[in-house]
């Protein structure tokens, strides 16, 4: 998967209409919340075969850091 597929996927988690950026904070993004965060977690799961934690979460400051973890290159 690259940046801008998972870019889409992400968008579509979060039910958002606005494209994202790397840069962008996720507590700065109304649709940043409990419910996209445990959406994230099962595409995580699913897709990925990472299992995130409530500190990773905590970790999780910008766009970008979820694209790291997931191990997306630009």
């Amino acid at each position: 998967m690259n940046q801008a597929e998972f870019l889409e996927k992400l968008q579509d988690l979060l039910q958002r209409d606005e494209p994202l950026t790397p840069a962008m904070e996720l507590r700065s993004l109304p649709e940043w919340d409990s419910l996209s965060m445990m959406a994230i977690a099962a595409f995580f799961d699913g897709q990925l075969g990472q299992t995130l934690t409530f500190p990773d979460f905590e970790a999780f400051l910008t766009v970008a850091d979820l694209l790291d973890r997931a191990g997306v290159k630009a």
